[in-house]
This record gives C-alpha cells, sequence and structure tokens, in this order.
C-alpha cells in the first residue's frame, strides 16, 4: 500500500512537471512574438528585452568602472534577457559608446 502511494505521488509529479514544461514553452513562443510585434510596430518600449536610458547610462558607467559582472546582472534584472543575451547586449556597448551614438 506504502509503495502504490509513493509511485503514485512520482507518477503525478511527472505529469505536472512535464505540463509546466509545455506551459513555459508556450509563454516563451508568445513573449518573441509580441517583442517582435513591438518591435515591427514601433514600440520598443513594450517589449520585455528593452533597455531604457537610464539602465543604459548605469550599465555604459559599471563597463567603465570595470564591473562587466555586475552589468550583464543588472541588464538581466531589469530584461527578460537571458546570460547570452545580457552579455551580448553588454558587450555591444562598447561599439556604441566608441562610436560616440
Amino acid at each position: 500500500m506504502e509503495y502504490s502511494a509513493i509511485a503514485l505521488v512520482c507518477v503525478v509529479g511527472l505529469l505536472v512537471y512535464n505540463e509546466i514544461s509545455a506551459l513555459k514553452k508556450v509563454i516563451q513562443n508568445q513573449e518573441k512574438r509580441i517583442n517582435q510585434l513591438a518591435k515591427l510596430t514601433g514600440h520598443e518600449n513594450l517589449s520585455s528585452y528593452w533597455v531604457s536610458d537610464e539602465l543604459k547610462e548605469q550599465v555604459i558607467q559599471l563597463k567603465q568602472d570595470g564591473k562587466r559582472v555586475e552589468a550583464i546582472k543588472k541588464v538581466r534584472e531589469q530584461t527578460q534577457m537571458d546570460l547570452v543575451e545580457a552579455k551580448q547586449y553588454v558587450d555591444n556597448l562598447d561599439e556604441v559608446v566608441s562610436s560616440g551614438r
């Protein structure tokens, strides 16, 4: 009796985990679509990847102070970027700052 209850709990747990994973994928796809629509319609500030001018200035200052990791963390906290995207954003700020834009 005890083993069947444990097995039942394990099966239910796996089913719930599987359903949550599927829902996360759906949400990620919807976020990508919304971000694309925001960009196409000229409303980039509605995108989950949008970086405000204030945040951009903070990140640039952190980079200039040699705090690159903190700059990446700051971008990730304020946006929905993953680690790779945030790192690429921070790295690309070098080009923007050096070109004087």
